[in-house]
């Protein structure tokens, strides 16, 4: 709890109108989540206007509302009003101070880049642990420290929930938190004057230009968390990314690269992948370690040179960082393996960029099986451009094609269904449209043969099927597992 005149003291662009010294419980921006002595922040979003709520949040006890002008309506002489130019900065500055700059005493390590933000966090957190440093995470996956656990609506929260997180993961003994950065929160300010002590770019990507507009904007957003970095700082960056200048030029602090190229810092050589893992040798600053890791994707590879270059920079022994990162738990819906006993590879994984989908396809590829079935869709109320992108992609890459719904939210998954049509239309494999997911996977697991490889791509470790403004339970490794069992028991 503080005043209200201490959170804002000597925050620019704001002004205080009406009770100064009334106590601030908790900064909430749901106004249905509000409770007495708390403060509303009444923010623009994606669907709503916040000041549309602010009658609700003072009934329910808000005794101050944070806006940008005009005065919203419902916001009376007994209520405070934060008059701010920029609402989103001056929440994540007034939540720091609130949960009393946790961020401050953490080592705090932003994780960004189009695909790999969760492996590469969990990496990292295993790197650190098996050096006798406490990690949490917090990402895609969700929050997370020893018994500490929730699943996070974002990859990045909004401000109150990630300053609440740090605060109590630093109570609980946690010396570092590795945070995936989207482009989203970054463009929304969710983590504006965060302390970081490091940062990790794992790759660029075409991905959310509904969001930006542009790639010049998506990549203008990425090196924002760069240009935040102090000069005691780091930055991990990709050697072989042809935006690592760019990003190198972002980050005024030293610059630690990691890749395949002989010029990067942090090397790996010899990568021999199959179905269930890899080996390769981690070549680092007077380092070389065997590693056999139980992905077998080199971009996994790259994601664990990344994260155990970060955990030196963090002070971990490097050898020991590098077979702790080798041992990590297996994450969610990436290139998760679904065995049943069937004669065939049956993988899921969270490709959901063009980027990502042609790894996946390439890494399957590249263990010779006989065919490669793919089912997959695209995302509504999502980056349209990267529809036929992806459809070319699977066109190209895989032998059938079985073209499903994926998250259709609002649009009308038939109109997804042939924006990415177009693309499969370019290629040479066989396709067709089954609109019920679960109906795709069974028809792909029955074309399946001994030898071949059937990849269930674009959900991963999502547990729903979003559709208009419901999720529907739905998990593609349990269905995947269900129809292999079925499959089995008919054989």
């Amino acid at each position: 709890m503080m005043l209200l005149g201490d959170l804002l003291h000597d925050l620019p662009g704001t002004r205080l109108r009406g009770p100064r010294r009334c106590s601030i419980q908790r900064v909430v921006l749901d106004s249905r989540m509000v409770q007495p002595g708390d403060l509303f922040a009444a923010l623009e979003g994606e669907r709503n206007n916040g000041k549309l709520f602010v009658d609700e949040a003072v009934h329910r006890g808000a005794v101050a509302v944070l806006s940008d002008p005009p005065k919203p309506p419902g916001c009376n002489s007994s209520v405070a009003w934060v008059e701010c130019e920029h609402p989103r900065r001056t929440l994540a500055q007034m939540v720091r101070r609130l949960h009393g700059a946790p961020d401050a005493r953490l080592s705090v390590v932003g994780i960004t880049g189009t695909d790999g933000k969760t492996t590469t966090a969990h990496l990292l957190s295993s790197a650190l642990f098996a050096n006798g440093i406490p990690t949490a995470i917090s990402g895609t996956l969700g929050q997370s420290f020893g018994r500490i656990g929730d699943g996070a609506s974002l990859t990045t929260p909004e401000a109150p929930e990630i300053y609440a997180f740090l605060s109590e993961v630093e109570r609980e003994g946690a010396q570092v938190a590795a945070l995936e950065v989207s482009s989203a929160g970054l463009v929304a300010d969710r983590t504006y004057g965060m302390r970081f002590v490091g940062a990790v770019l794992t790759g660029i990507g075409h991905d959310h230009l509904d969001l930006h507009g542009s790639q010049e904007a998506y990549l203008a957003a990425k090196r924002t968390l760069f240009e935040q970095l102090g000069a005691s700082a780091f930055a991990v960056l990709p050697r072989d990314c042809p935006e690592y200048e760019n990003f190198a030029r972002a980050a005024a602090c030293p610059k630690i690269s990691f890749g395949l190229s002989e010029d990067a810092d942090w090397r790996v050589v010899d990568h021999s992948s199959h179905i269930g893992g890899a080996s390769f040798r981690l070549v680092g600053p007077d380092f070389e370690e065997e590693i056999h890791f139980d992905r077998p994707a080199d971009w996994d590879a790259l994601n664990l040179a990344a994260a155990v270059a970060a955990a030196a920079q963090l002070g971990a022994d490097p050898s020991m960082a590098a077979r702790g990162a080798a041992a990590c738990p297996p994450i969610p819906g990436r290139w998760e393996v679904i065995d049943e006993g069937q004669p065939f590879a049956a993988i899921v994984d969270y490709a959901h960029t063009p980027q990502a989908l042609e790894r996946a396809l390439r890494q399957l590829r590249g263990m010779n099986p006989s065919r490669v079935i793919l089912v997959f869709g695209c995302g509504g109320d999502r980056d349209r451009d990267k529809r036929p992108l992806m459809g070319r992609i699977a066109a190209e890459l895989a032998d059938l094609v079985i073209l499903t719904d994926d998250n259709p939210r609002q649009e009308n998954p038939e109109q997804i269904a042939r924006e990415t049509a177009v693309g499969l239309r370019e290629g040479h494999a066989e396709w067709q449209r089954i609109a019920s997911r679960a109906e795709a996977i069974a028809h792909a697991v029955a074309q399946a043969q001994p030898g071949q490889a059937l990849l269930v791509a674009g959900k991963g470790h999502e547990t729903w099927q979003e559709i208009g403004h419901r999720r529907e339970p739905f998990d593609d490794r349990e269905v995947l597992a269900e129809a292999l069992r079925t499959v089995g028991a008919r054989s």
